[in-house]
C-alpha cells in the first residue's frame, strides 16, 4: 500500500513537472511574450513585469485607466488616459482608440480591467494587455 502511494506520488510530481517545462517553453521569458503581443490578435491578462516591459519597449501604446475620474486624479501609471468602466458610455467612449494598435489596460485591483477586457475583445481590439492586480500591484 506505501509503495503504490509512493508510486502515485512520484508520478504526480513528474507530471506537474513536466507541465511546468511545457508552459515555460510556451510561455518564454517576458521579453518574448511581450513581443508575441505584436501577433494578429492577442487578448489577455499579464503580469506586471510584462506589463512593464511592454510599456517600456513600444512608443505607440495606448495606456488605458478604467477607474473612476475620482481614483484616477488620486495618481495613476504616467501617460494613462482615463476611460471610466463604470461610465455608462465606456463602449462609446474606447471607439476613440486605434482597435489594431497596442492597448494596455489598469483599474485598482483587476476587476473591473478583465471585464473591460472582454469588452475591448467584443468591439474588435486585437492587442489588449491588462495588468494582473491592478494600479496596487504597479
Amino acid at each position: 500500500m506505501k509503495k503504490s502511494i509512493y508510486i502515485i506520488a512520484l508520478s504526480l510530481i513528474s507530471l506537474v513537472g513536466c507541465a511546468q517545462q511545457n508552459n515555460n517553453v510556451q510561455d518564454g521569458n517576458a521579453e518574448t511574450s511581450a513581443s508575441a503581443t505584436e501577433d494578429p490578435k492577442t487578448i489577455k491578462r499579464v503580469s506586471k513585469a510584462e506589463f512593464k516591459s511592454y510599456l517600456e519597449s513600444h512608443d505607440n501604446v495606448q495606456l488605458v485607466d478604467v477607474r473612476t475620474p475620482g481614483e484616477f486624479a488620486g495618481g495613476g501609471i504616467e501617460g494613462a488616459v482615463n476611460i471610466d468602466f463604470n461610465s455608462a458610455t465606456f463602449e462609446q467612449d474606447i471607439q476613440t482608440l486605434d482597435k489594431n494598435g497596442p492597448v494596455l489596460i489598469y483599474c485598482r485591483s483587476g476587476g473591473r480591467s478583465s471585464k473591460a477586457l472582454k469588452i475591448f475583445e467584443a468591439n474588435g481590439f486585437t492587442n489588449v494587455l491588462e495588468l494582473e492586480g491592478g494600479f496596487i500591484n504597479w
